[in-house]
């Protein structure tokens, strides 16, 4: 078995205190439990749940909101990273323990947690099938379906009766009327941010502080919510409602795992780990939030990628990108191209409102003057009189085929001016961009190819380059994921707005002559079925009318 140094020193120190009788049985902890309070002897943490030193790192976390007033509570809690840091175990035993401590130092009988999943064949693998072989008989006891709480495990009376429910997460919005005194959800990235809205909003129970209430979160990096994870809990990029009228800034703490933590592991687990690919690793083994399993854009790499800001070369040309949003972002991008065709991003707009995937609702009018105002800033705008019209034959600007389309006018019916309309009004001339997803994913990887020798080596600059100053496409491209459904495509309910606007450029000034993408065959629905047989039936009928008229 491989352990790491601390976790040798952790067993061998439980170990020497048992051989002292420092540390009684699982009988004697019972009994003393039973008396009405833990013995001194008997450690929670160490007997009867078994912490490692990671996890506790997490548990002293949450114990600062039975501190000193004085001590700044936690109130979100994100614990994990990468395999095999026990997670799922984390949550099941850490949930137990605030439900005792809640009755032994407050008190509260019956207080409901509860422990979930995104849906029930996962709740049930990593949470179910393990607590009937972790708790221990004399803790409580498990219920399928209580009459009151549905699927749950209820601790024992002399405990506090503590209930802790088992939900999936199918759909958050059930939810909505429950109360919880704490959360946890295993994978929390797999989650959108709509269900950590709806589930955080669910945190309130009497005798409780708000503090006191807590959101705890275990998960890997990837899948559809990891740029929201990563956003709040290690970049610290909060949307104002967690600022006010409450600032919840300082309640936010994450404490990152990784297999090396788990004494537990053995040989066979490690050796597992270092046989995946080193991007797979990364994300596997080390708990990285750059690399992940199922990022769409594996070659994307700080390193290479990003730039310090340097002044835009005269005479290059300028181009301007722009993918249109209302409820969600809008993302416009400037990029000047060297003499080798090597793309540089040099500035950005990107309209969210805080949080992640969710847009500043601005009119077209509103964006155009948005745009102006940037660009006069950055010297490429000769703004005309007082009205917010500008002259400027120096950027070329493209954005997808729909800001062409007419727009309905809510005003009186009929169609209003398309937003391509609205910008050429205030002198910003647009051209359709090449919206084909398929093709313009391949340009994408290709411009973000990293140059390699035959034997590995980097022996060159990628073909795009973004300036460390577009903070938002260094936060959002690394955390987009493919789409399940075909590998060559990008999942869409993701944060995709600068990857689609970036794109457009890629498709105008392509590195190589693109390849058709290839023709996929899907199986015909129902409406397709009937125009076909209809049109057989009518093939039918004029090829015996033509016969009949030969027949004169």
């Amino acid at each position: 078995m491989v352990m790491s140094k601390k976790a040798k020193e952790t067993v061998k120190k439980r170990a020497d205190a048992r051989k002292r009788g420092l540390i009684p049985s699982e009988a004697a902890a019972r009994d003393a439990v039973l008396k009405g309070a833990l013995a001194p002897k008997f450690d929670f943490d160490i007997d009867m749940a078994k912490f490692t030193d990671r996890q506790m790192e997490a548990v002293r976390q949450l114990d600062r909101n039975f501190q000193n007033p004085c001590v700044e509570p936690i109130k979100f809690l994100l614990y994990g990273g990468a395999l095999g840091g026990g997670k799922s175990y984390f949550l099941r035993w850490v949930l137990v323990r605030l439900l005792m401590t809640w009755f032994f130092t407050k008190g509260l009988k019956q207080v409901q947690v509860m422990l979930a999943c995104e849906d029930f064949p996962s709740l049930k693998d990593r949470q179910l099938s393990k607590i009937s072989r972790e708790f221990p008989a004399w803790l409580g006891r498990m219920y399928s379906d209580h009459t009151n709480y549905g699927r749950c495990f209820i601790l024992a009376g002399e405990y506090g009766g503590g209930v802790l429910c088992f939900r999936n997460l199918d759909d958050a919005s059930k939810y909505q009327s429950s109360e919880w005194a704490a959360i946890a959800i295993d994978e929390l990235t797999k989650n959108d941010i709509e269900t950590f809205t709806n589930l955080r909003m669910r945190l309130r129970w009497p005798g409780l502080a708000d503090h006191e209430c807590v959101f705890i979160g275990a998960t890997n990096p990837g899948g559809i919510g990891h740029n929201y994870c990563k956003a709040l809990w290690m970049d610290k990029d909060f949307p104002i409602e967690f600022i006010k009228p409450v600032d919840y800034r300082s309640m936010f703490a994450y404490v990152p795992s990784k297999a090396e933590d788990n004494p537990h592991l053995d040989a066979a687990y490690w050796q597992m780990l270092e046989t995946l690919p080193p991007h797979l690793r990364a994300a596997f083994k080390d708990g990285s939030w750059d690399v992940f399993v199922g990022q769409a854009f594996q070659e994307w790499s700080r390193t290479y990628h990003v730039i310090e800001s340097v002044p835009v070369p005269e005479g290059r040309p300028v181009y301007m990108t722009f993918d249109w949003g209302f409820g969600k972002p809008f993302a416009v991008g400037w990029w000047w191209i060297d003499s080798d065709g090597r793309k540089y991003r040099f500035n950005e707009w990107y309209g969210w409102n805080g949080t992640p995937d969710q847009g500043l609702r601005l009119t077209d009018s509103e964006i155009g003057e948005g745009i102006i105002k940037r660009e006069s800033a950055m010297g490429y705008a000769v703004v005309q009189g007082d009205s917010p019209k500008v002259i400027n034959p120096q950027i070329t600007r493209v954005c997808d085929p729909t800001c062409f389309n007419k727009k309905p006018d809510y005003r009186g019916g009929g169609q209003g001016p398309s937003t391509a309309e609205i910008f050429m009004n205030m002198g910003l001339q647009m051209r359709p961009g090449d919206p084909s997803r398929v093709l313009k994913w391949r340009q994408f990887h290709e411009h973000l190819r990293i140059p390699r020798d035959e034997d590995g080596n980097v022996n060159g600059i990628p073909m795009v380059q973004i300036y460390s100053t577009c903070h938002h496409f260094i936060r959002t491209i690394p955390s987009l994921i493919v789409d399940p459904n075909n590998i060559e495509d990008v999942e869409s309910s993701g944060e995709d707005h600068i990857a689609d606007e970036s794109a457009l450029l890629f498709m105008m000034r392509p590195i190589t002559q693109t390849v058709e993408a290839k023709e996929v065959r899907r199986r015909p629905d129902v409406n397709e079925v009937m125009r076909l047989e209809r049109e057989e039936i009518w093939a039918e009928v004029n090829r015996a009318e033509e016969m009949e008229g030969m027949s004169w």
